[in-house]
């Protein structure tokens, strides 16, 4: 991928997406290989162009290999860097501690993860946006009844998860207030649009922050919460 493509590749993005792949990217340093569990063929390497960066999915089509959902089919210390993004939240809470330990499992110096926040008012503002969007489209919107069905990650579940897994640090960033209120502006912008619906989705859709900075505390409007491991040297 050339440099202008992986600009094109990120400009494209959803502004939440394109953010947690440059905080993802960032944390994971100048790997030589890199597993995307969950990713998509193509936007992880917008970030690190100089890693050889392999997809791994279970529904989408595009990606570079296709699994089943629970053992990744790849050895142990396969990868420098394992990664899933925004995956957690999909999968049963029974079966979340073995998709971090996959992770690990594979990656031979770190594995990191993130997903939204359940807090409270996290959870509340979801159900709330996918009744609006059931409203609006007359249909349902398969990640937002997701999340709804399974669950976001708690705080006290991403850290019983982190000391059950051993070495992982937990960090939090964003206000889902913002992200929600994207969403609505990019329905809209689809479904009923007008010239200054437009302007203000592109406007707000390729605004944002590069890398914002994580925080070792949530609040109630947090939006994203990060499971990092501590790296492992090179040939350990």
């Amino acid at each position: 991928m050339t440099a202008l493509g992986r600009w094109a590749r990120r400009t494209r993005m959803a502004a939440d997406t394109r953010e947690r792949h440059a905080i993802v990217s960032g944390l994971a340093g100048t790997p030589a290989t890199v597993l995307d569990v969950g990713g998509v063929a193509g936007e992880m390497e917008a970030f690190l162009p100089a890693a050889t960066v392999t997809s791994l999915n279970v529904g989408d089509e595009s990606a570079d290999v296709h699994f089943d959902g629970s053992r990744i089919p790849y050895g142990d210390d396969s990868f420098e860097v394992a990664m899933s993004l925004d995956v957690l939240e999909h999968i049963p809470a029974p079966q979340r501690l073995g998709h971090v330990e996959e992770l690990t499992r594979v990656a031979a110096r770190r594995a990191i993860l993130c997903c939204p926040l359940g807090t409270p008012e996290h959870v509340a503002a979801e159900r709330e946006v996918a009744a609006w969007h059931r409203e609006v489209t007359g249909g349902r919107h398969r990640f937002l009844e997701e999340h709804l069905e399974r669950g976001l990650p708690t705080e006290s579940e991403l850290r019983e998860i982190a000391v059950a897994a051993g070495g992982f640090e937990l960090r939090f960033q964003g206000d889902f207030r913002s992200v929600v209120e994207l969403f609505r502006l990019g329905v809209l912008a689809r479904r009923r649009p007008t010239p200054g619906r437009l302007a203000r989705y592109a406007s707000a859709r390729l605004g944002g922050r590069a890398r914002p900075r994580l925080e070792e505390r949530s609040n109630p409007y947090t939006n994203r919460a990060f499971l990092i491991s501590q790296p492992r040297p090179r040939g350990s």
